[in-house]
Order: structure tokens, then C-alpha cells, then sequence
């Protein structure tokens, strides 16, 4: 949570999400560990005005500000069928199109421009750019990330 918002208890939020599809009036949310329902919510800006079941005024809200407003991971409403948690990509298997397996992908980094998977191998850590050119399918149903390498990243000289 941002901040309070006027004197009736709303909350300005940031959200993951430009549809904030888990924001929306009648979704469950947790905010200081208290179960919560959205009454009410719109876009303001960059952020989202909220007003959720049981606050009705600021002083409720007040020592809330900076809070994380959360919500289960079963009770996510996803963007789409290949939207995943980064956690949940810890443990998969990593393979390539072939079907070599390569290992168990055990860290994401997240250093900017994109992410990269570290991969743990027979032979020690693969780093693999989560781009569409290299990573071509992520199931976690599947328990599994097929990539296409690049150019000398499964060399042996390495």
C-alpha cells in the first residue's frame, strides 16, 4: 500500500499489474495479515484507489502505509495460461527441444534487462537468458523449461 487516500478509508495502491485483475470489487485480499474483500476499486493515475470491507476511515489505514497488499497464490487470477510465480519455477527440469537434459533450474536472477535461469548441471551452473529466442516453452504443470541454447553455451570448454 501506498498510502492512504481522503478521509473515508480508501487506499492508494500499487499494482503488479496494469489491469489489476486481482484488485477488482469482490476479490479477497490480505493486507497486514487481516483477510480483506474489495468493495471498491479504480485507477487513479499509476496507481489503484481501493476500498476494502472493514475500513471505513483513515485512521484505520494510517498504520498500514507501506504494507504489501497480497494476495494467495491460490487466489491469483493469472494474465494468461503462461503467466507463472518466479518460485514456481524453482525445481523444474530444464531440457532442451532434443530432450537432453541439461538439469534443475535453481535461481532466477532478475538483473534488468532480462531474467536469467541458473541452471544446476553435472557440471556445475548453466546461466540461461529468459528470452523467446533461447527459453521456448515453461510448463510447471510439466514440471519442465524447454530452451533452444545459444551458440556455445553447452560447450565443454567452459
Amino acid at each position: 500500500m501506498l498510502r492512504p487516500h481522503a478521509l473515508k478509508g480508501e487506499l492508494r495502491v500499487a499494482a503488479f499489474s496494469p489491469s489489476a485483475r486481482n484488485l477488482q470489487r469482490g476479490r479477497p485480499v490480505y493486507l497486514g495479515g487481516v483477510r480483506r474483500v474489495v468493495m471498491r476499486a479504480r485507477p487513479d493515475q499509476e496507481a489503484w484507489i481501493l476500498a476494502l470491507e472493514g475500513i471505513s476511515d483513515r485512521a484505520q489505514v494510517e498504520p498500514l502505509r507501506g504494507e504489501l497488499l497480497e494476495t494467495p497464490d491460490a487466489d491469483v487470477l493469472r494474465e494468461d495460461d503462461e503467466s507463472f510465480f518466479v518460485h514456481e519455477l524453482i525445481g523444474l527440469r530444464v531440457v532442451t527441444e532434443d530432450g537432453l537434459e541439461l538439469g534443475i533450474l535453481s535461481e532466477v536472477m532478475q538483473p534488468g534487462g532480462n531474467d536469467v535461469y541458473v541452471v544446476k548441471t553435472e557440471r556445475g551452473e548453466l546461466l540461461v537468458p529468459a528470452i523467446a529466442e533461447v527459453v521456448k516453452a515453461v510448463s510447471v504443470r510439466e514440471g519442465r523449461v524447454v530452451i533452444t541454447p545459444l551458440m556455445g553455451m553447452l560447450d565443454d570448454s567452459e
